[in-house]
């Protein structure tokens, strides 16, 4: 008789909702996968209703805390709520009985709450983002929750033997913070089948009209307002935005009566996205300035298709984008300057030229099923 074969367990733990989060989803399944791989056997906590469902096969166990939605006006009882989701799932993880235990942020109160996580050998961070630093600082209030949360971070960073971080400010903010474990730069990129099916779809004979596209969450970070009104300084120009968010209803009333140069589709499955990648001209992206310290995903898949890119944001994701061609990175809400790069890229002789050297360096560093194997390597050195 064969002796049983025991695999090895980890238990990766997240606040999200994942059936609707895309960026989230991204790079916790790919960690998952990885883990999975590698003979694994994985536990994912997140929060999701019953009918969501992940197939990923017999060594894996999807456990769902209630969803809770906190898409609401007041940060402190966004705050609270928050908080709860943040309990549901830790209450969760320390009835799972396994060796390693990964924390995915960006729910910050993951993190603030670890003192409750309950370790047997390791327990890993994965940042994938600060978003207390984006309180902020013009109200009392606000800055000191911020000032409070920063504290929380520093404390229960030491917590986890292994932290990985996406970017150099995140690391620079692990050694500000006086961590004394591990830290490896894990980038968030995208997914290589995704980036094979854009690398391999794009063209460059579209048609003669140009068109700029959006393709994202339309929230308070992106703030749209300023495609909207530069959109009617070109009305031979047409715009799309792809997406839904909180600040839809908001954008949408900006439009003139008579306009019709721009067009909102919706939320787009990928090969819908990709059509419409096809069939655009100039990529277009905006953090506003409270949120510089992030690098939105979106931009990596827009750099896989290797076409013309407007970006409006400076921080993490202006020092990323200076390695690439194509790029035109302006000041974040300034109509001004998003109307004269708009005149000036659709002037550029190259304009419908596919970037291959964006593609190549997409591929070279920004690979999720590659860049995670360097956490999987990690957790294999304890277990």
């Amino acid at each position: 008789m064969l002796p049983k074969v025991v695999l090895k367990e980890i238990c990766v733990i997240s606040a999200n909702q994942l059936e609707v989060e895309d960026p989230a989803r991204n790079r916790v399944l790919s960690i998952v996968e990885e883990f999975l791989q590698q003979d694994y056997k994985v536990h994912l906590i997140s929060m999701d209703t019953d009918h969501y469902c992940l197939n990923l096969g017999d060594n894996f166990k999807h456990y769902k805390i209630p969803v809770i939605h906190t898409k609401i006006p007041s940060f402190f009882k966004r705050a609270l709520l928050e908080i709860r989701i943040a309990r549901n799932a830790l209450f969760v993880a320390n009835s799972i009985d396994v060796p390693v235990k990964l924390i995915t942020i960006p729910s910050m109160f993951l993190l603030h709450l670890a003192f409750m996580l309950k370790i047997d050998k390791l327990a890993i961070l994965d940042v994938r983002d600060l978003s207390w630093e984006y309180l902020s600082e013009k109200s009392i209030a606000y800055k000191v929750a911020k000032l409070l949360f920063r504290f929380a971070a520093s404390v229960n960073f030491s917590k986890f033997g292994v932290v990985s971080v996406t970017n150099d400010k995140e690391y620079q903010y692990l050694s500000d913070a006086n961590y004394k474990g591990k830290v490896i730069k894990v980038p968030n990129g995208i997914s290589n089948d995704k980036f094979l099916a854009l690398k391999n779809n794009m063209n460059n004979e579209n048609a003669d009209t140009i068109s700029i596209t959006y393709v994202g969450n339309i929230g308070i970070a992106q703030d749209l307002s300023n495609l909207i009104q530069v959109s009617k300084q070109f009305p031979e120009v047409r715009f799309n935005i792809a997406g839904s968010g909180t600040d839809f209803d908001r954008i949408n009333k900006m439009l003139d009566q008579n306009q019709n140069n721009i067009h909102f589709l919706g939320r787009l499955n990928f090969s819908e996205i990709l059509e419409l990648y096809q069939n655009t001209d100039i990529l277009y992206a905006q953090l506003v300035e409270d949120f510089s310290t992030a690098m939105p995903s979106k931009l990596y898949e827009y750099l896989s298709t290797g076409k013309y890119i407007i970006y409006a944001g400076g921080g993490v994701a202006k020092d990323i984008l200076a390695e690439f061609d194509n790029v035109v990175v302006i000041s974040p809400s300034d109509n001004s300057a998003l109307a004269q790069a708009i005149n000036n890229v659709i002037q550029q002789k190259d304009l419908k030229v596919i970037s291959f050297k964006n593609q190549n360096l997409i591929l070279r560093d920004f690979i999720r099923d590659f860049t995670v194997k360097r956490i999987v390597d990690e957790v294999n050195g304890y277990v």
